[in-house]
């Protein structure tokens, strides 16, 4: 790695670090763990998993998944059933709270998003999302 890059990763460390303080990325980065990561996982996965799934994805142990669905059970968000193919395992599924409660916070989301692009202007909006996409693209293991 050259030094260019790494002066490059530094500054880009430091601009991430506050990105965070802001609320468009705070939403977002909600998504990605909790109560969130589990309704959004399951509102784009057909409505349901079984909790190894979740817990792969969320790169949490089984036990803190059991425990986090056993809380997102008793608000009614998700239901537990046996699974009809195999009784071993467990469905997690989308109760219409839980699916009416992600579509909110997803709308919440995409409105605080919207107004972070409006600010970098159309062409800005569009370099950025080009080059976070190439980032994803790239950094997918093959």
């Amino acid at each position: 790695m050259t030094e260019q890059y790494e002066q490059l990763a530094n500054e880009l460390v430091q601009v991430n670090e506050a990105l965070l303080h802001q609320p468009a990325q705070d939403l977002l980065s909600k998504l990605s763990r909790g109560e969130h990561f589990v309704l959004n996982y399951l509102l784009t996965h057909y409505g349901q998993a079984h909790p190894t799934d979740l817990s792969r994805h969320m790169v949490v142990s089984t036990a803190r998944i059991a425990a986090l669905l056993n809380r997102m059970e008793e608000k009614g968000l998700i239901s537990r059933l046996p699974d009809p193919l195999d009784n071993r395992q467990i469905i997690v599924s989308l109760s219409p709270k839980g699916e009416k409660a992600i579509e909110a916070f997803r709308k919440k989301v995409i409105q605080a998003m919207a107004r972070m692009l409006e600010l970098l202007g159309p062409d800005d909006s569009q370099e950025f999302l080009r080059l976070q996409r190439k980032l994803v693209t790239n950094l997918i293991p093959r």
